[in-house]
């Protein structure tokens, strides 16, 4: 009797652990992802960027994936990322990815991740598509926004329909915190941030601040998303910035370092518990990251 009373405490206990973290089994547990832009260092630093991504917890690698290179330049570092237990997505894109002008720049680097995932070993496959367009960079924007839109929305089914080709592939995007602000000309009930999360299997939200919780906080940004993944079924990674920023000393981390910067995330599982959706963070990027100071 004892011993079952134990066991039934230590359950209880667990329970409460889990439920207070977030964790609802290990597959569910929060990500912690690091953007790549830089594919060069993939061979003049493979062994560094593996070390560092390991030793701060990262289990999900955005990596700018070049097209004009071979499957051979990146076999060997995806293996070792894997055998590490750290999955590495496929990232490129460019504001210019909007305009239907431009949908077959998208489709050929999906389609480069389809051949390159066939013509390799099963360990060194690339797991996801993460694609960042960001149109609202553009001129075209304010001259004519809804055409924008519409033009943004076709390539981003394009491109989704080619990668559902393989339905192992993760499907996600980047988009800024304040896109829920613009509804769509077709379907003036869903905002624009609400269909992009709809359509991918997950988002990273670029919710750069340097503090989770209060007033102009990461946590203050997102709640529409987390409402909307809630409600669809998908998640949301909530991305940090390492990089000195022009807008102010509140976006990002590079000011306070490395320390502050994780004494804030691991608030963000017990802060983002009641959301499903919440599916881990992601940082920008690993070339500022590992030269933040303390």
């Amino acid at each position: 009797m004892k011993a079952a009373a134990r066991l039934s405490a230590y359950v209880c206990l667990l329970s409460l652990f889990l439920l207070i973290t977030g964790f609802s089994s290990p597959q569910e547990a929060p990500r912690k992802a690091v953007w790549l832009w830089h594919t060069s260092l993939v061979a003049s630093e493979p062994d560094e960027i593996l070390a560092f991504s390991k030793k701060q917890g990262v289990n999900l690698l955005y990596l700018q994936i070049d097209i004009t290179k071979k499957p051979s330049y990146y076999q060997a570092f995806i293996r070792d990322a894997r055998r590490v237990g750290i999955e590495v997505h496929a990232l490129s894109g460019s504001p210019a990815w909007g305009l239907r002008a431009n949908q077959q720049k998208v489709l050929a680097f999906v389609s480069w991740v389809h051949q390159y995932n066939q013509s390799v070993l099963e360990e060194e496959k690339i797991s996801g598509v993460h694609v960042d367009i960001e149109p609202y960079l553009l001129p075209e924007w304010k001259s004519d926004q809804a055409d924008v839109m519409g033009q943004w929305r076709e390539n981003v089914n394009a491109y989704l329909e080619l990668a559902h080709e393989d339905p192992q592939l993760e499907t996600g995007c980047d988009i800024p915190f304040w896109l829920d602000k613009y509804e769509l000309p077709d379907l003036p009930d869903m905002t624009l941030s609400q269909w992009m999360i709809a359509q991918h299997d997950h988002v990273a939200i670029m919710s750069y601040r340097d503090r989770v919780d209060g007033p102009n906080s990461i946590a203050s940004l997102v709640v529409q998303e987390l409402g909307y993944a809630d409600a669809l079924g998908k998640k949301i990674m909530l991305g940090v910035e390492t990089k000195e920023s022009s807008e102010g000393n509140f976006v990002s981390f590079y000011e306070e370092g490395a320390a502050y910067l994780n004494q804030e995330i691991t608030k963000l599982p017990i802060l983002m518990a009641e959301h499903a959706s919440y599916g881990g963070i992601a940082v920008h990027s690993y070339e500022y990251w590992k030269t933040l100071g303390d």
